[in-house]
């Protein structure tokens, strides 16, 4: 069993079928953002039942929905948030397929990301949980679908993927073994 905890959230996987890491702040992901500037990563890495690999992406708004910075992210429709959701996965793929040669303490998780990246009859999940103040739950199931149509055009390259986008109380559905609750 693991607990990780992001922007507010505590994810705690209940099953021994899990192996996972925070991505963002692993070694081997820092090897390569010291290096090359700007490199980014995805919160969560991990493999379920040594068969799915997942990538999960947190963005916890709440308190936050009115701010500048936050507005600034959420305009176009999430333009700009699902595009920085894209650039998080492209680079985790891209620096995780060098990860196994030079981790030294998780060459094995690594090796098996790449395994899975490498096999095409596994889906590779994306998971972006996002948390927003949002009054009604129409405007928000709305609003969810349409930034989820955007993530899928803007990850269309990565063949073989399940992406989804919901709020904390749907990830459980696509998390399967997880139990996740604000802090």
């Amino acid at each position: 069993m693991s607990n990780f905890q992001e922007s507010g959230i505590n994810f705690k996987f209940q099953s021994p079928k899990w192996n996972v890491v925070k991505y963002d702040e692993h070694l081997a992901h820092k090897k390569v953002s010291n290096a090359l500037q700007p490199t980014k990563a995805v919160d969560l890495l991990g493999i379920h039942d040594n068969r799915q690999l997942f990538l999960v992406e947190v963005k916890n708004y709440r308190g936050h929905t009115h701010d500048a910075e936050t507005q600034e992210v959420l305009l176009a429709k999430g333009e700009e948030l699902m595009r920085r959701i894209a650039v998080k996965v492209r680079d985790t793929i891209a620096t995780v397929t060098n990860s196994a040669r030079f981790s030294t303490n998780d060459e094995d998780f690594f090796t098996r990301i790449n395994q899975l990246l490498l096999d095409n009859q596994k889906k590779i999940v994306i998971i972006a949980c996002i948390e927003l103040d949002i009054a009604g739950e129409k405007e928000h199931k709305a609003r969810m679908s349409v930034w989820m149509q955007k993530l899928k055009q803007k990850l269309a390259w990565l063949h073989a993927a399940k992406i989804s986008i919901n709020p904390i109380e749907n990830i459980s559905a696509v998390l399967p073994d997880t139990e996740i609750l604000f802090v």
